[in-house]
This record gives structure tokens, C-alpha cells and sequence, in this order.
């Protein structure tokens, strides 16, 4: 008896304490402070949550926003704050696309996007010019989840390090490539580990899995050159033997 009436006075008590901090801290949500490392803004968030007008700031439910913010699969976490009197603060991070995939959709394909991790995701906003510019990845076989989604795709870290550095260092280049193959990239850095991309300048660009820098600096040379410039585009550039490069031209 003695238990249970504690227990009873604690519940009381949460309620009581409760039920009065919350009529000392009424006050009706008057500002959405937004911060993300992503492409979603605030207009976006404010369609996708349906904020209620007025809602009071202490009937707002975090942990529930939390969850719905976590469904979107462009978000890879979601932290919401109350900041009193007025404010609630939500803190995203999103994955970054660095690639395109096509994935079949019943009798269609749908455009998704991987992060520089393997995540496969759906961008609920990104820039026109961005999703185009962004290469599709191929050779790969992709694997449904239980929940509906896929599984990472293994393995891309090498990619997104040829990626960033043609996007920072040599735009021209990363302007044309179209479709990066890891059919042939192995996990273990052995002589026949290769990636292929396919470029408007060649049918195929063969890297090999190391000395990214380097490769792309002879490209960019290889490129410059009267001979290939009056040839593009040309059947294939192989990059992988060393200091020398193997070019095939189209018949």
C-alpha cells in the first residue's frame, strides 16, 4: 500500500508539474529557426510538417516531428529544439547526392540519388542544374530492403574521391562525364581494380583505382591536344598503365 501510494503521488505529481509549466511558458509558435548542411530550406519544411497557426509552443510534439522530419529520405537526422519563449529550432543533416541511379519501379524507372556512403535516397529538392550535371552510376545490382528500400551500395569511397577532385580541381572534365561503371572496381587495390566512365569526349575513360590526381591531369592534357580535339569523340582513353595512356579512336 505503501508503494503504491507513492507511486500514485509521483504521477501527481509529473501531471501537476506539467500542466503548470505549461501555463507558465503558453505562448503560440511564432518562429521556425531552420539550419541544414543540405538543399531542403524553410519553405520546404513548412509544407512538409503543416505547421497548425498558433499552435501553442509547449503543444508542439518534438519527438514526433523528429520521427516524420526522419522519414523523408533525403534526411539523415533530424534534432528539434524549443527555444522559449516562441521558437522551435530543427537541425537537419541530409545525404549529399554525388551520383545518379535509375531504379525500376514496376514497369518504369525511377531517378534516385547516392551519397559519397552508397545511401540510395530520394531528394525531396535539388537545383535543376545540380541533378543534371551529377553523372549516373552503373554496374552495380541493386537490393531491396525489408522496409521497401535499398541496400547500400559497397564500396564507393574511391568514387567519390575521383568525383570531388574533378569537380574541384578539373571541371571541364567532370562537366562531361555521363555514367561512372564499378563493374570492374574491386575491393582490393589489385592491377585490374578499374573505373569507367563514359564522357561526351570518349565512349569509355578507364581509371585506375588509385592516383586520381594524375590521371586526370594527362586526361586534361590528352584533351588539349589538336590531334584529339579534331577526333572527339574518340572510342576509348585508357588511363590505367602507369605514365602512359592507350586512346582508341572511333572508326
Amino acid at each position: 500500500m505503501l508503494l503504491s501510494g507513492l507511486l500514485y503521488a509521483s504521477f501527481e505529481g509529473f501531471y501537476w508539474i506539467r500542466e503548470n509549466v505549461k501555463s507558465i511558458f503558453t505562448q503560440p509558435v511564432c518562429q521556425i529557426k531552420f539550419q541544414t548542411n543540405g538543399t531542403l530550406d524553410e519553405p520546404w519544411l513548412r509544407s512538409f510538417l503543416a505547421f497548425p497557426r498558433g499552435i501553442d509552443i509547449m503543444d508542439v510534439d518534438i519527438f514526433a516531428m523528429k520521427r516524420k522530419m526522419e522519414q523523408c529520405l533525403q534526411v539523415k537526422e533530424a534534432r528539434i529544439e524549443r527555444q522559449f519563449p516562441d521558437t522551435i529550432k530543427v537541425t537537419l543533416t541530409e545525404y549529399i547526392p554525388v551520383l545518379r541511379i535509375l531504379v525500376r519501379d514496376g514497369q518504369l524507372h525511377r531517378e534516385m540519388f547516392v551519397d559519397g556512403k552508397g545511401v540510395i535516397f530520394a531528394c525531396e529538392k535539388i537545383a535543376e542544374i545540380d541533378r543534371k550535371m551529377m553523372p549516373f552510376l552503373s554496374g552495380t545490382t541493386l537490393k531491396r530492403t525489408g522496409d521497401g528500400q535499398y541496400e547500400n551500395v559497397e564500396d564507393l569511397e574511391k568514387v567519390c574521391d575521383l568525383l570531388t577532385l574533378a569537380k574541384a580541381k578539373y571541371w571541364p572534365i567532370y562537366a562531361q562525364m555521363e555514367v561512372i561503371s564499378i563493374e570492374k572496381l574491386r575491393k582490393k587495390n589489385v592491377p585490374w581494380s578499374k573505373i569507367h566512365v563514359r564522357c561526351h569526349c570518349a565512349a569509355a575513360v578507364i581509371f585506375k583505382d588509385s592516383d586520381f590526381d594524375e590521371q586526370l591531369k594527362r586526361l586534361s592534357f590528352i584533351l588539349s591536344t589538336q590531334k584529339i580535339k579534331s577526333n572527339l569523340p574518340v572510342e576509348r582513353i585508357d588511363l590505367s598503365f602507369g605514365k602512359d595512356a592507350v586512346i582508341n579512336f572511333s572508326k
